[in-house]
This record gives C-alpha cells, sequence and structure tokens, in this order.
C-alpha cells in the first residue's frame, strides 16, 4: 500500500510503474485462479448422496411436514397434524402468508423452540410489527411462557413407510 501513495501524476520512475503493474497482473490472475477453482469444484447442495437424491425425485416419493414429519399431499398449504406452513408458496400467497405469520406467532407464545437471544429478539420485533399497540400482550405471553422450562422435546416419529400410505 506505500508504494500506492508515491503515484503522483508526472512520476516517471519505471521501477516503480513495473511493480505495480506486475502487483496488479498477480492480483488479477489470483482471482482468475479463484473463479476457475470455484467453477471446477463439485456441486454437491445436499447433504446425502446420489441415491437417496434419486429416491426423493420419484413420482411415489411422498412429502413430509418438516415439524411432525405427517405425510402430505403435494398441493396442501397446511399440515393437518400440526397446522405448519408446508406448501410451496405458502407464505408468497396473500391470503395463506396471514395463517403464515399466525403460526410463527403461537410458536413464540407455546415456547416449542430453540431459546437463544436472537430468536426471542425476534418473536418480539414480530409481535411488534404484527401487533403494534397490542405488542405489550403478546410479549406478555411469550414472557410468561419463558418464566417456564423448556418443554421437553419429543422424539420426532419415524418417517411413515410409503406402502402404507393411501394412493401409493
Amino acid at each position: 500500500m506505500n508504494f500506492l501513495c508515491q503515484i503522483r501524476p508526472g512520476s516517471s520512475d519505471p521501477e516503480l510503474l513495473v511493480g505495480i503493474l506486475g502487483v496488479g497482473v498477480l492480483i488479477c490472475g489470483g482471482i482468475w485462479g479463484l473463479v476457475l477453482w470455484v467453477r471446477r469444484a463439485s456441486t454437491s447442495p445436499d447433504p446425502w448422496d446420489r441415491s437417496i437424491t434419486e429416491e426423493l425425485e420419484q413420482e411415489q416419493a411422498v412429502q413430509l411436514c418438516h415439524r411432525c414429519l405427517a405425510a402430505q399431499e403435494s398441493s396442501a398449504d397446511f399440515c393437518p397434524a400440526c397446522g405448519a406452513p408446508v406448501g410451496q408458496y405458502t407464505n408468497w400467497l396473500p391470503y395463506p402468508y396471514l395463517f403464515s405469520i399466525g403460526h410463527t406467532l403461537r410458536i413464540g407464545t407455546s415456547g416449542e423452540y430453540k431459546r437463544t437471544r436472537l430468536t426471542i429478539f425476534g418473536f418480539f420485533l414480530l409481535g411488534l410489527a404484527e401487533y403494534a399497540v397490542f405488542a405489550p400482550v403478546y410479549w406478555f405471553m411469550v414472557l410468561r411462557r419463558l418464566a417456564k422450562p423448556n418443554p421437553p422435546t419429543t422424539t420426532s416419529p419415524q418417517a411413515p413407510d410409503p406402502r402404507s400410505l393411501p394412493g401409493v
């Protein structure tokens, strides 16, 4: 960085100009090598292997709720067992979006979430954004649930056997 301060209009030191040009070429070459390295890297967005990916892409694969692992129809917007939004576009549609927000707010008052400062702060901000003047009532419900110990985490049930589901 110090040598960049020595560049001034009218400066004709050839060693300085060659040095700056060399550093620039090295930087550009390093960036180009990084781009090539990233492009050649194998893409593996899923934490599982190819056989599981193929099983998930089959037509008879059963969709599961991310919260309770209950089997879902592909056209369902909400889980019939727990009410969680499971549709692909549920959070983007104007009317179902309201029920999705309601489900999130219910999670805050039920206490069934990982209690970190960030999630608690998020529930306070979401309560303020959704309830405005009545936000203190929601905050009271959240704080009342926080005073109680964490509810016991139930072990999630095993995924249902696809052969036992109707229509498969």
